[in-house]
């Protein structure tokens, strides 16, 4: 069930909002201030959101262009919060790979009616998780290469990159090390054994 909107559920979220900022001046926080702007404007970003969903639920054209808006600013901060270049671009990728299939099959399949309502807190939440794991993985990712540069740069050498690229590698060996002795001067100072028979010299007695 819904609480509705109403006179008395704005009073009481002002009345928590300025007990918060209060709790904060008691404790000395230094954030009382902040947490009154923070709260106006989460609470005007809500009227307004509310606002245009109201809207856009009303036909499918301007509902499936908020999901898209929806896809968009996803991707655009899943990608700004892995890098600060243009290639944040990429992150439309994976975020897509993980919500067009579930979103396409759940409509197919009659599941999700193409309504607003029911489409969009559906399509919110995939989009959301997809952000989450997209951006977790890229900054995991980020961090390992540039930990292990030295690996990626040897592992894209040019010889290495057209022997993979034509197939020409060995199959079924090992993976060397980058710093690895050739097989040809590993043992080059160690002496040939020797397979003749000794004896263990005696001491000599007095």
């Amino acid at each position: 069930m819904l609480l509705p909107v109403s006179v008395t559920l704005g009073v009481v979220l002002a009345v928590l909002l300025v007990f918060a900022a209060a709790v904060a001046a008691w404790a000395s926080l230094g954030r009382s201030r902040e947490i009154l702007v923070a709260g106006v404007r989460a609470a005007a970003q809500l009227a307004a959101v509310s606002l245009l969903i109201g809207w856009v639920v009303r036909s499918v054209a301007p509902l499936l262009g908020f999901v898209a808006l929806m896809f968009a600013v996803a991707v655009w901060t899943a990608g700004r919060r892995i890098t600060a270049n243009r290639t944040w671009r990429w992150a439309a990728v994976p975020i897509g790979a993980g919500v067009l299939p579930v979103v396409g099959a759940l409509l197919l399949t009659g599941l999700v009616p193409v309504r607003g309502m029911a489409l969009i807190p559906v399509a919110g939440i995939l989009i959301g998780g997809a952000l989450t794991a997209t951006v977790l993985s890229g900054r995991r990712a980020l961090d390992e290469l540039a930990a292990r540069r030295g690996e990626v740069e040897a592992g894209m050498a040019p010889g290495r990159v057209r022997r993979i690229m034509t197939g020409s590698t060995a199959s079924g060996t090992a993976p060397r090390r980058v710093a690895e002795t050739p097989e040809s001067l590993r043992d080059e100072d160690v002496p040939a054994p020797c397979d003749a028979p000794h004896q263990t010299p005696r001491p000599i007695r007095p």
